[in-house]
This record gives C-alpha cells, structure tokens and sequence, in this order.
C-alpha cells in the first residue's frame, strides 16, 4: 500500500489528533486547554481524573531535591513545596521541575522537621506551604520569600503571600513568578547573549487575511516538538479570548510595562507565560493603545532581550496588523515567512512593500522575506480544538514541509 495518496496522510493526521486529544475526544495536557491541565476540584489528589491532565510524574524528572544546572547555564533557584498532603507536593514539585522554566528547581516536603533541616543546610528562595500541615507556624523557616496555598480565597499575610491551592499547575507557578519577582533587589540569571543557536522567526504580509496568525501558530507549536518555543503576537485584535475560552491575568501590557519602567526581568516574563501544548507563549494586549508606550525599535529589542535573557531557543513573532514602522522588528528575524495571496490588490500590496524596502535600502530585511501561499484554514466545530486542528491538518502538514532544511536559513 502506497502512502502518495491522500488516504494515508489523513488518516495520520487523525491518528496523531487522536492520541494528542486523549478518550472522548477531550483535548488533554498536550493540546489546547491551558486552563484545564491542573484544574483541581476539592481533592486535587482524588484518582486520574482529566482535571489532573499534566500532574503525572516523569521518571526522568522525579529527583526532588536536586538542584539540577542546565547546558552552560547558572544554577536554578530553590523552591520548597511543603504540604501535609503527600501527593499534592510530590506532584506540584515534580511538576516545576518538569516545565524547565529556567528559574526554579522545586522539592517536596511534608514534615517541618525535614523542612527545617533542610533549611539549616540549602538556602530556600521560595517555601510554598499549604494550609493542612503539622507546622503550625513556619515563619521560623529561612527563606526569601514564603508564600502560603489556600484552599478559599486569594488574600495578602503579614508574612507572605497567599495564593489559591487548587488552580492550574501553570497558574501556580506564574503566580510564584509575580510574587518573587517583587523581592526589593532580586538578580535573577539570565542566560547569555544571543547567539546562532537561538533566532527569531516572523511572519509578516501587508496582505490582510492571508494566514499569517494561522501559519505563525503552526510554526510555534511544530517547533516546540522539539526545542523550546515562545510565541508573541502583535496583531491588535487576535480572537484568542473567545476562540481559546480563556481570559488572562496577565498579557504583553504588563510586559510592555515592566519593559518601560526598566523592571523587566526573567523571572517577570515567565509570570506572564502560558502554554498552548508544549508552545509558550504570552496573551496579546488588551488594549490597543498599551502599544504607543514603546517605539517600533523599543519593541524589536524588548523582543531581543526575551530571547537572549528567556530560556527559549525560538522566538516566533506573529508582527501581524502592528500599524507602524515594522523594520526594527523584520531586522531582528533570522527569517520572515510572508503570505501572500493572487488577487490584483494583494499582488499590488506587497510590491509597494517590496519598493518600499528597496527605496530605503532595506535589502538585508528584502533578503530574509520568504513570500509563500499558505492553504486556507476553517475552524472545527469546537473552538477550543482549534490549535490541534491546525496543527494536525492542511496548514500543520504544509508547516512542516516548510520548515524541512530551514534551519541552516535561520542560523545564517
């Protein structure tokens, strides 16, 4: 049997949506509902329900205790997640350290004493403590910054911080993120310069409704297969509240102001990272205007200094309908995928932009556009699967054949 047909490639795709959706079709830890991956009712540790989708260990993760250095890189911050139950610890911790988020390596604790000893030994930056303990008071533990899980309500202590116990895995790890990264004098790690093994890939048209967004989600989520992606869009107006069925604390405004307010930090941008599968990525701006607080080469470098302080290998950069100078930003690509479409008026549209670029002596930016028709793309019955869709379908198969031997493109 041949596989030149079409059958066999369909049948792939639905083969590979299958297994990534999980039983009765729900969409699971590797697909699109960031919100339900850790999403726990009263007893977070109640069975494998679809609510725990992500808090499954890894063997090759579960080493607590081991404050693990990465390839060329400082050593990570300690988090200490203290608990009475043994579960919900044990799960949370190996759950940090699964996410490799560059900044924390957590471990589980369940007894003061055996907390305390380890304090009198390691130096903690964050305890984690739940409310059902044997601790009474741990204000006596040495630590930077003590926060405490609640099962009710989100309030401030006098000793720390309180966050809601039972929210998403993500969640709690952002919200650690925002609370650490008010510590007067913090100095977090940053991972370096950046250097050929890390690049900026854009996707940019002055054609409207050409796939761009489509095409720079397909590109993010097939890459982060295989190394570690962070996905931006600039584009005003993206749809993703409704088409995701999520709404975030936290979005590139915040960015764009700590960014401003020269308070921009690693440990800052991972409180505003989310997760589409293996993808991250930061929710676009609420509100338009947030855009004006920064110059077009203001925000090229604030996109520049993510990858070079972020721990990610790939930047992809959806410039979308940005509406200014886009140079700053195309300069900093490795690589600009533009679509583009037949009729006379886009055909028009991008040669103005091409003389544009050639009246200005922007060959180099001339050089890395890569001008390509991308297959239309129509949505699913239901939203919330639109992303694996994507990924497993026309778009997905066409990503994928594009990406083949580009990478010596991008390091160039």
């Amino acid at each position: 049997m041949t596989r030149q047909g079409t059958v066999w490639p369909r049948l792939e795709r639905i083969a590979r949506f299958a297994v990534e959706s999980g039983i009765n079709g729900k969409i699971t830890a590797g697909a699109v509902s960031v919100r339900g991956l850790l999403s726990v009712s009263a007893d977070p540790i109640a069975g494998r329900t679809a609510s725990l989708e992500g808090w499954e260990t890894s063997p090759v993760d579960h080493m607590p205790g081991l404050l693990r250095q990465g390839k060329g890189k400082s050593m990570k911050k300690m988090m200490a997640v203290y608990d009475a139950d043994t579960r919900y610890a044990e799960r949370l911790s190996d759950y940090v350290n699964r996410k490799e988020r560059g900044v924390f390596t957590a471990q589980a604790f369940t007894s003061k004493e055996k907390l305390a000893e380890y304090a009198a030994k390691h130096e903690i930056d964050v305890l984690l403590s739940g409310e059902r303990t044997d601790s009474g008071d741990i204000s006596e533990i040495p630590s930077g910054q003590k926060i405490y899980m609640s099962e009710e309500t989100e309030r401030q202590m006098e000793s720390g911080k309180e966050i809601y116990k039972f929210q998403s895995g993500d969640d709690i790890i952002r919200e650690v993120m925002a609370v650490y990264s008010e510590i007067p004098g913090i100095r977090p790690n940053t991972a370096g310069s950046v250097d050929q093994s890390r690049r900026i890939i854009g996707v940019y048209s002055p054609v409207g409704r050409c796939g761009k967004t489509c095409l720079a989600l397909a590109i993010g989520q097939i890459l982060a297969k295989e190394e570690k992606v962070l996905f931006v869009t600039l584009d005003t107006f993206t749809g993703f509240t409704g088409l995701l069925n999520e709404r975030w604390k936290r979005d590139l405004s915040d960015l764009i102001y700590y960014y401003k307010q020269e308070r921009f930090h690693i440990v800052r941008l991972n409180s505003l990272v989310y997760y589409l599968g293996d993808m991250a990525w930061i929710p676009p701006i609420r509100i338009p205007q947030d855009y004006a607080q920064l110059t077009a080469q203001e925000m090229a470098d604030l996109m520049e200094r993510i990858l070079r302080e972020g721990n990610y290998t790939t930047l992809v950069l959806d410039i979308g309908d940005y509406g200014r100078d886009t140079l700053p930003l195309l300069e900093k690509c490795q690589v600009v995928y533009a679509p583009i479409r037949e009729d006379p008026f886009s055909a028009e549209k991008m040669r103005e932009f091409e003389e544009y670029l050639e009246t200005t002596g922007n060959n180099a930016v001339a050089e890395k556009i890569q001008k390509i028709h991308v297959p239309m793309v129509t949505g699913g019955r239901r939203m919330e699967h639109f992303p694996q869709e994507l990924l497993w379908g026309d778009m997905g198969d066409f990503v994928r054949s594009l990406l083949k031997g580009q990478r010596n493109l991008w390091d160039n």
